[in-house]
């Protein structure tokens, strides 16, 4: 990490706008050698790419013709280079692909799921979930979005999906918003054949999760909703368990 009072010299180098091909960075006569990315169009197709690989091979000709000498005086645009600590043992290449997951904009994908093809909306599920997995929060944000638009599951292909789902937003747990949307599964899909497996899911993951939060939500849930005596039983040792205290898994077979 940068010292606070290290001052940084105002030259393109410096500059988080300032790209070079991997080559360049390895060549002792081209090494400060790059180009300027700030509002550059002709780039945009060859982003992902480039931050993927820190190659400019998909665009070789237009980034020689756009290269210039790194260490001439920056413009009115200058905005100093953010110095990362890298974790131990990942390459630059994979942290920055990481990064660039984590925060890529995926609104795009978010229209998909509504798709009245079920078929569109696994290939959707399928899309977002590395962004999910990732930590990327718009991705989360969009998911959990979705999951709380659904309808109550009436068939297997409902059931499997939402089991993909909740997968992905297990990862979330942290957040209250994921708990609920658990509880409101189980409030808008009935107990029966069909939905067994998304039922032992459900209460699975409700008994890893925050018991003071489990224990008021699923309180209320038995107040607005009757359930059969195995479920009702099912739920209240969820509500009167502690998994921090009980590692064993009561679901398990």
């Amino acid at each position: 990490m940068v010292e606070d009072d290290m001052i940084i010299e105002r030259i393109c180098t410096n500059c988080s706008y300032f790209f070079q091909d991997i080559e360049d960075s390895k060549d002792s006569e081209r090494w400060d050698y790059g180009v300027c990315m700030n509002n550059s169009d002709d780039f945009e197709p060859y982003v992902d790419e480039i931050l993927e690989t820190g190659s400019f091979s998909s665009c070789h000709e237009l980034y020689l013709q756009n290269r210039f000498n790194g260490e001439r005086d920056a413009c009115e645009k200058f905005e100093e280079i953010e110095f990362v600590d890298i974790p131990e043992g990942m390459d630059i290449i994979d942290y920055l692909r990481h990064e660039n997951l984590k925060n890529q904009n995926v609104d795009e994908i978010a229209k998909y799921l509504y798709d009245t093809d079920v078929n569109i909306v696994k290939n959707a599920l399928s899309a977002i979930s590395t962004y999910v997995y990732i930590g990327n929060q718009g991705a989360f944000e969009i998911l959990l979005n979705y999951y709380l638009s659904l309808g109550p599951a009436e068939s297997l292909e409902d059931v499997y999906i939402r089991n993909d789902i909740i997968d992905m937003l297990s990862r979330y747990e942290s957040d209250r918003r994921v708990i609920e949307a658990y509880v409101n599964e189980l409030e808008r899909t009935p107990s029966n054949n069909t939905t067994r497996q998304l039922y032992t899911l459900l209460l699975e993951r409700l008994y890893r999760c925050n018991n003071d939060i489990v224990f008021d939500l699923l309180k209320d849930l038995l107040d607005r909703k009757k359930y059969s005596y195995k479920i009702k039983k099912r739920i209240t040792d969820i509500m009167e368990s502690d998994y921090a205290i009980h590692r064993k898994n009561p679901f398990a077979d």
